[in-house]
């Protein structure tokens, strides 16, 4: 009843923590392009606004299926939403870092 003598998993290991890093990336990467492709913007909305944008609906997806890369911190769902864009190839490298750079300084207060 309510799962009180339910056996408890055992944490991940890192090569299972690597593996779902892994498959997060993969996932986030191929929801930014899809994103990047379909999604039209006026010119002056900068990238770090696209990706804000971007990042909203995303979270949910992440905290749904990839909880437990979140327990240490956030900063695994930003690495990898960062990563997912360079690796993407849909911007160049210096234009995503200033948008890195916009998006640490707007939620560097959020923490």
């Amino acid at each position: 009843m309510f799962g009180l003598f339910k056996k408890r998993q055992s944490p991940p290991t890192a090569a299972e923590l690597s593996a779902l890093a892994a498959s997060a990336l993969v996932e986030v990467k191929d929801k930014w392009v899809f994103f990047n492709q379909t999604i039209h913007f006026a010119s002056e909305v900068s990238l770090a606004e696209k990706i804000d944008l971007f990042v909203q609906p995303v979270q949910e997806f992440f905290e749904k299926k990839y909880s437990v890369l979140l327990l240490g911190s956030y900063e695994m769902f930003w690495l990898t939403v960062f990563t997912a864009i360079l690796e993407s190839g849909t911007h160049p490298k210096e234009e995503v870092n200033l948008a890195i750079s916009e998006l640490r300084k707007k939620y560097a207060g959020a923490r």
